[in-house]
């Protein structure tokens, strides 16, 4: 049997976010989420974990973008330099993630980049008062793909001694993106092959060889309607379903779905 770590982005990300991360955990879909803590939704997340009793079981999800997804999450930095840097910001608000530095010229900001990564890792212990899970941390998987996050990541991991972390998804492994996995990289940082629920039900077979590894979704309410479903961006085709119908496709593959949990 394959062990398989399930967890949730974006929590704090938008109310509808919010409420369907939390309803994912009351019926057991879920097994951790990755908890925002730059948007103006971050305490009704807060609330909604404490009241459900799940908040060891969640972990910081870094961001330095804004949402184009029309949530009105409103991201602002956490640092002041951060909130100047034009690469970012613009009015003090992150930029949406498709402005992201993507010249080499950019990796000199990697400093104001880990000072923020700081800054939102000190904020996630705030608000979750030392009861979240602070041994892993993961991020929107398009953004490590620059060159100051990359170096900044890198850094981070090795003075905050991160276990885990989500480097790079399967969508992800083309050659000319291994040199932001490789500016990255931490040696004593586990990480696994990760994936949407959506993508390993169309390619099953990009995970034979793997023991274990990362299945991640966005659960949110679709087309006006209180139904359950993944709102991950497709990378392969596979047909609309519910969330609840899509992890009971998956448990034909013999996995055991687990959790990022707290030391």
């Amino acid at each position: 049997m394959k062990q398989v770590f399930l967890s949730a982005d974006d929590f704090g990300r938008s109310p509808n976010r919010n409420k369907a991360i939390d309803e994912s955990f009351k019926k057991g879909l879920i097994k951790s989420a990755g908890l925002i803590v730059t948007g103006k939704y971050l305490q009704d997340a807060v609330n909604k974990m404490n009241m459900g009793g799940y908040i060891k079981y969640v972990h910081c999800h870094f961001n330095v973008s804004g949402n184009i997804n029309g949530e009105d999450s409103l991201d602002k930095p956490l640092t002041e330099k951060m909130a100047k840097d034009s690469t970012f910001c613009e009015n003090g608000l992150f930029k949406p993630y498709n402005s992201l530095p993507s010249k080499s010229k950019d990796v000199f900001k990697w400093h104001k980049v880990y000072k923020e990564l700081c800054a939102q890792y000190n904020k996630f212990l705030q608000v979750t008062e030392g009861k979240g899970n602070r041994g892993h941390v993961d991020f929107h998987l398009w953004y490590n793909l620059t060159w100051p996050v990359s170096i900044a990541l890198n850094l981070f991991t090795w003075t905050h001694h991160i276990k885990t972390v989500r480097y790079i998804g399967v969508h992800q492994e083309h050659t000319r993106r291994r040199i932001f996995r490789i500016l990255s990289w931490n040696p004593f940082v586990k990480c696994y092959r990760s994936s949407n629920i959506d993508g390993f039900l169309t390619h099953p077979e990009l995970f034979e060889k793997e023991k274990c590894f990362e299945l991640y979704c966005h659960p949110d309410y679709m087309d006006g309607k209180d139904v359950l479903m993944d709102n991950s961006i497709s990378y392969f085709e596979h047909g609309k379903k519910s969330m609840a119908e899509h992890i009971r496709i998956a448990q034909k593959y013999d996995l055991e779905f687990i959790s990022w949990r707290q030391e």
